[in-house]
């Protein structure tokens, strides 16, 4: 009865913690400049990611909802996939090109060890900021939320092109770069 029906939903509850589906996020790193989110694995534009934060030298798609992804080298990645919902990006250990927004993107933490992630909105797209993800240190990084200290300069190209702010706490978000 309830103690057959208690173990039962411990029992998936760690399930579900260990395959990451609570609160630790996948992750992908990318490998090659000009990088997009509906890259597949034939593109080669992307690897699995070690705890560590390293390319595992197995090819990947790109991230998808509620993954987190790492720069893995001076690279320009384009968020064309519609909607995504990006629980971090980390840029530490890189110059990053740049994040070319084409498609309405979401993201929880932007985190860095200096250099800052310049980020273009084309017309009509918008970047979410909604600061509630936060990303345990599974694949390379720790991201706490409402973190954008990688964040650099952000250029809205065009009409109707916009930054959404949705902090997740009452607290004070500080964005480093140029709007």
């Amino acid at each position: 009865g309830l103690k057959a029906a208690l173990f039962t939903t411990s029992t998936a509850a760690i399930m579900l913690s260990s395959s990451g589906a609570l609160g630790v996020a996948t992750g992908v790193i990318a490998t090659n400049n000009n990088a997009a989110f509906s890259n597949n694995v034939g593109n080669n534009n992307w690897n699995e990611i070690t705890a560590a934060g390293v390319a595992n030298g197995t090819p990947a798609g790109g991230p998808q909802n509620n993954w987190a992804f790492t720069y893995g080298g001076d690279y320009t990645v384009t968020a064309d996939a519609a909607d995504r919902i990006i629980k971090a990006i980390n840029v530490a250990g890189t110059t990053p090109v740049g994040l070319n927004i084409t498609q309405n993107t979401v993201v929880g933490s932007i985190i860095t060890k200096g250099n800052l992630l310049p980020v273009t909105l084309n017309a009509g797209k918008s970047l979410t900021l909604n600061g509630n993800n936060a990303v345990a240190a599974n694949h390379g990084f720790d991201a706490p939320a409402d973190n954008y200290t990688g964040l650099g300069n952000i250029a809205l190209g065009g009409a109707n092109a916009a930054l959404i702010i949705q902090s997740a706490a009452p607290s004070k978000i500080t964005l480093a770069g140029n709007i």
